[in-house]
């Protein structure tokens, strides 16, 4: 009997844990994707990688937004080692020929709803935003790569995580036209 209760307990405990599995990732509902212009310029041959501050003309927009998403791009960029300098704000000591700058506006905003309790469980707000993007040389202006950015959190805005996701999309691309 022995073995039958242990082998019951762990069927329970493997069901357990495969439910546990499919459950975490649906709290934290948030999703990226992004679409680039193909380019065949590579970004290996630039030594600095600059971000601004992005931009808006969406009323409400919440204002730390702008300044967060590249600034945890530069962040997460510059951990990966592939340039001489990344930075969010004004590089100075690269010649401007060697630097690239990543511009953005955020084109597109769908803010959260309020908390609300629905089918029995409380749910919390939805929000979209898109991000237009530019890679500019930033000695001529010249665009090398343009696209956009799309995040959607089903746990409202003020889930930071979405911040991150947005940047890491943008460093994913920056770092596929490396080389």
């Amino acid at each position: 009997m022995t073995r039958a209760n242990n082998s019951v307990r762990l069927t329970i405990l493997s069901l357990s844990l495969a439910l546990l599995a499919l459950v975490i990732p649906g709290c934290t509902n948030i999703k990226t994707t992004s679409y680039f212009t193909p380019t065949t310029t590579k970004l290996d041959q630039y030594q600095a990688v600059q971000f601004e501050n992005f931009e808006t003309e969406i009323p409400n927009f919440p204002e730390e937004a702008l300044s967060k998403v590249p600034e945890q791009a530069a962040a997460l960029l510059e951990s990966k080692n592939k340039f001489k300098e990344v930075k969010f704000g004004k590089i100075e000591n690269i010649p401007a020929t060697d630097t690239v700058v990543v511009l953005g506006e955020v084109s597109e905003y769908t803010p959260s709803s309020d908390v609300s309790f629905e089918g029995g469980s409380l749910k919390f707000g939805e929000v979209a935003i898109t991000i237009k993007l530019a890679i500019v040389n930033k000695a001529t202006g010249d665009e090398i790569s343009t696209g956009e950015v799309n995040g959607f959190s089903s746990l409202g805005f003020m889930a930071k995580d979405i911040y991150e996701s947005l940047a890491e999309e943008i460093v994913k691309y920056i770092l596929e036209t490396y080389q």
